[in-house]
């Protein structure tokens, strides 16, 4: 049987694969082939999360691990027999980044010699999204240098007091009710 996959990213609106391979072939044939096509080498732990139709993860299969099925053990078929299953492929589960996957066909009676890319279009998202350098904490004497420059500011900005801007006897007591209670 060949297992036809339709992979899609959240993150690019334009990237699409379909990936085809035999349904002998395990989750670790998979995950290198999505490697390969999107030309992502090997960065952190990847897992494959076997959807229900809401996208809601019902089973696991990771790279390495002890609780869960690994990709090396698992082989698609084992897992997957109706079109139209998801799954999705976190390839950076601190980011919560990752990859949707729809079994779109199955070919019962075939086989094919090697796992393939039959389709693609658009570019892969980037394996490792670069996010710009903290900048370093500043010192003591950074510190008090900005303190002592905005107190300077501060003061610059204050006007001398003038007593002769108000004067009690210009006040309407009228309008005030001054009540004893």
């Amino acid at each position: 049987m060949v297992l036809t996959f339709t992979v899609a990213s959240p993150e690019v609106d334009d990237f699409v694969l379909e990936l085809k391979l035999n349904s002998d072939a395990t989750f670790r044939d998979l995950h290198d082939l999505i490697r390969e096509t999107c030309g992502w080498g090997r960065h952190k732990e990847s897992a494959f999360y076997v959807c229900d139709h809401r996208w809601h993860p019902e089973r696991t299969i990771r790279e390495h691990g002890l609780e869960d099925d690994t990709m090396d053990d698992v082989e698609l078929g084992d897992v997957l027999d109706d079109e139209g299953q998801r799954m999705q492929y976190v390839f950076d589960e601190a980011a919560e980044r990752g990859l949707l996957m729809e079994l779109s066909h199955i070919a019962y009676g075939q086989s094919i010699a090697l796992p393939h890319c039959s389709r693609r279009h658009g570019e892969a998202p980037a394996l490792i999204i670069e996010t710009p350098a903290k900048p370093a904490p500043l010192t003591q004497e950074q510190l008090l240098a900005a303190l002592q420059a905005a107190q300077a500011d501060n003061d610059d900005d204050m006007e001398p007091a003038d007593d002769d801007l108000f004067d009690m006897s210009e006040l309407d007591m009228e309008g005030f009710d001054f009540s004893e209670q």
